[in-house]
C-alpha cells in the first residue's frame, strides 16, 4: 500500500511538471504571437504611410501641373488684354473726351 501511495504521489508530481511545462510553453507561443502580430500591425502601418506619401506626392505633382497651367493660361490671357488696351487706349480716350465735350453742347 505504500508503494501505491508512493506510485500515486509521483505520478501526480510527473503530471504536475507536465502541466507547468505545458503552461510555460502555452505562454511563450503567445508572447511569440504577440510580438509577430505587434511586427506585422507596424509593417503594415508602415506600408500603409509610405502608399500614402507616395499617393499625395503624385496628387500634389498633378495637381503643381495643373496650377502652372492655369498660371500660364492667366497670364496670356492678361497679356492679350494689355495689348488690346494699350492699342486702343488711344482711340477709347479720345472717344471718351469727345462724347463728353459733345454733351456738354
Amino acid at each position: 500500500m505504500d508503494n501505491s501511495v508512493t506510485s500515486i504521489i509521483e505520478m501526480d508530481k510527473k503530471a504536475r511538471a507536465v502541466s507547468e511545462e505545458a503552461e510555460k510553453k502555452a505562454e511563450a507561443i503567445l508572447a511569440d504571437a504577440k510580438k509577430k502580430k505587434e511586427s506585422l500591425a507596424k509593417e503594415n502601418a508602415d506600408k500603409l504611410a509610405a502608399e500614402a506619401d507616395k499617393r499625395f506626392a503624385e496628387l500634389r505633382a498633378a495637381s503643381d501641373k495643373e496650377i502652372a497651367a492655369a498660371e500660364k493660361s492667366a497670364e496670356e490671357k492678361c497679356s492679350i488684354l494689355d495689348e488690346k488696351m494699350s492699342a486702343g487706349k488711344a482711340a477709347w480716350k479720345k472717344e471718351i473726351t469727345e462724347r463728353i465735350l459733345s454733351f456738354d453742347r
